[in-house]
């Protein structure tokens, strides 16, 4: 049978054994949370590093959109303000005769340009309508001296008219000081592409002037 002191070591074994066992459910437990802890942080730092990779992107697109719109305003507001200086230039055709013998040439082309824009590789030629459609001549004249006044610069040609076709008009062509190409016809001036030839842009001009929009009329 057992006495006391049995009793007693029984109990100390046990409670030695619960503490120990106690003890290794802690451990396990605070391991456990430990690790759903790191996890978590794990998964917060991972969801931040997102979110940053999100944001950065977003500003990043907001900011090349909002350059591209600047850079598309200001290359619309470059191209409006090259237009309007090119149409300061202006083209007068006088009916009068070669002062030299030996020419046939009727007709007096005048092109000229304020001092502030500056123009250079300024040519032409006649453009004549027919039944056909337009054609064109060359003025046979490359052109007088430039002269100038205190306001303009002026550049002159001459030109034969064929009697039958009395209609005919000159078609003016200039690089202005950015490089850029225009065409003047029947006092309309539009920017063209380097490789345009005087007849495709008398053509496309005769079309918009007869078929564009009459100032006469109310806009629909």
């Amino acid at each position: 049978m057992l006495d006391a002191a049995d009793w007693t070591a029984i109990g100390t074994s046990a409670l030695a054994v619960a503490t120990i066992a106690l003890g290794w459910v802690t451990v396990k437990t605070s391991a456990a949370a430990r690790r759903h802890d790191d996890d978590k942080r794990a998964e917060d730092r991972a969801a931040d590093a997102a979110k940053r990779a999100e944001d950065r992107a977003r500003d990043d697109r907001l900011r090349k959109e909002t350059r591209e719109q600047a850079e598309q305003r200001e290359h619309a507001e470059r191209i409006a303000r090259e237009d309007y200086e090119a149409r300061q230039v202006l083209v007068m055709v006088e009916e009068k005769e070669h002062p030299g013998l030996g020419h046939n040439f009727n007709r007096r082309v005048t092109l000229s340009a304020p001092h502030a824009y500056p123009i250079k590789q300024v040519e032409g030629c006649m453009v004549v309508p027919s039944n056909s459609g337009l054609g064109t001549i060359g003025f046979g004249h490359h052109g007088d001296e430039p002269y100038i006044d205190e306001n303009r610069i002026y550049y002159s040609f001459w030109a034969e008219v064929p009697d039958k076709a009395p209609r005919s008009t000159p078609i003016m062509r200039w690089a202005d000081w950015h490089g850029n190409r225009y065409y003047q016809y029947r006092h309309y001036t539009k920017r063209f592409g380097q490789n345009t030839e005087p007849l495709e842009a008398a053509r496309e001009l005769d079309l918009w002037i007869r078929t564009g929009p009459n100032p006469d009329e109310p806009i629909r």
